[in-house]
């Protein structure tokens, strides 16, 4: 009754179980895992294992691990065929003794779980390329403000090596550190940040203005790390300020126009006061109201000048006769480009 039992335990078994003599030779074969491979129980019975194989390569992974297995030394590896994937575990057969008489063998299907195995493992590349290859910059953060982990486009918004970015506190790399500060406590009391303006200090003494998100990851109420995004709105900055001082500009130009409007007209006046005056005035008065006519000429063109420069349009040239207290251009230049001393990584 034992013996029919373990029988039935072997064909039943979701595994396939076989024995070779010394020759690699099958003289036994069972299990319900050989029906996926097209066999019943011992049909390969009287063959060689390289008969079955379809070779006699020694080097052939199977082959190998029952030649081993002769030598005494026991082998697990996986083998794939006809699209199944089998942990194959293979011993010296003894018996009654220590007299090796040929090789035991225990086959286990683990196609479902090498799928997926390959699956999560394919999961995994896809988000790590994901995570490098985001257009947004990407970084990991432990609670003490540590980078755990960059990608290559925060990296080359910045201008660091990996190794020059990663195991530094993320406020090296900020130009407001006090508000980093804030921003870690929050974080690491639940809060999330969304689209947090910062300056952000590049390995050349430069500035660039980003946008951050941030939040963090909690895993049985245990604070794991900190999930950091941050989108380069530098150029979106400049055009900003672009527009700011073209607006000024503008502004200022329209101010000239005004302005010499409203002086020339009680100017004119004043001119023709001048020559009526002329007309009855002593001869020692002449010099003077000769001055008071080239005072008058000098401000009739500066404000011609200001007509002038209030119809151009900001995008042509300037006058280059422009005296200094009417040079809009240089009243509105724009600022020097934001920079800092280089930061050098520290040794």
């Amino acid at each position: 009754m034992k013996e029919i039992d373990f029988r039935l335990l072997l064909e039943q078994l979701p595994a396939i179980v076989w024995a070779t003599d010394l020759d690699l030779r099958f003289v036994y074969s069972r299990g319900a895992g050989l029906a996926a491979l097209g066999l019943g129980a011992d049909e390969v019975v009287g063959l060689s294992l390289s008969d079955y194989l379809g070779t006699p390569d020694p080097a052939d992974p199977t082959l190998a691990a029952h030649l081993a297995a002769l030598g005494g030394v026991p082998t697990v590896y996986e083998h794939e065929q006809e699209r199944r994937v089998y942990r194959v575990h293979v011993e010296p057969w003894r018996a009654g003794g220590a007299e090796i008489v040929g090789v035991l063998g225990v086959a286990l299907d683990i196609t479902e779980r090498a799928r997926a195995e390959a699956a999560l493992a394919g999961s995994e590349r896809a988000l790590a390329d994901f995570f490098e290859n985001a257009a947004l910059g990407l970084q990991w953060i432990g609670p003490d403000g540590t980078v755990l982990r960059v990608n290559q486009t925060e990296l080359d918004l910045l201008g660091y090596t990996r190794e020059e970015y990663v195991g530094r506190h993320v406020a090296d790399f900020h130009v407001d550190r006090d508000a980093v500060t804030d921003i870690l406590a929050r974080l690491g009391s639940g809060e999330a940040v969304d689209a947090w303006e910062a300056r952000l200090r590049a390995r050349d003494g430069s500035i660039r203005h980003v946008l951050i998100s941030a939040n963090g990851l909690w895993e049985d109420g245990r604070f794991v790390h900190i999930r950091c995004f941050t989108r380069d709105i530098t150029d979106h900055r400049r055009m900003e300020e672009d527009r700011r001082r073209e607006d000024l500009r503008q502004h200022v130009a329209s101010l000239a126009h005004a302005a010499a409007h409203e002086i020339n007209n009680p100017l004119a006046v004043i001119y023709g006061s001048i020559d009526l005056i002329a007309r009855t005035a002593a001869p020692e008065m002449q010099a003077r109201i000769d001055a008071c006519r080239e005072a008058i000429a000098r401000v009739a063109d500066i404000l011609d000048r200001m007509n002038r420069l209030a119809r151009l349009q900001i995008s042509q040239g300037w006058p280059a006769d422009l005296p200094p207290m009417l040079d809009l251009r240089a009243s509105s230049a724009s600022p020097a480009p934001e920079r800092d001393t280089p930061n050098r990584p520290r040794r």
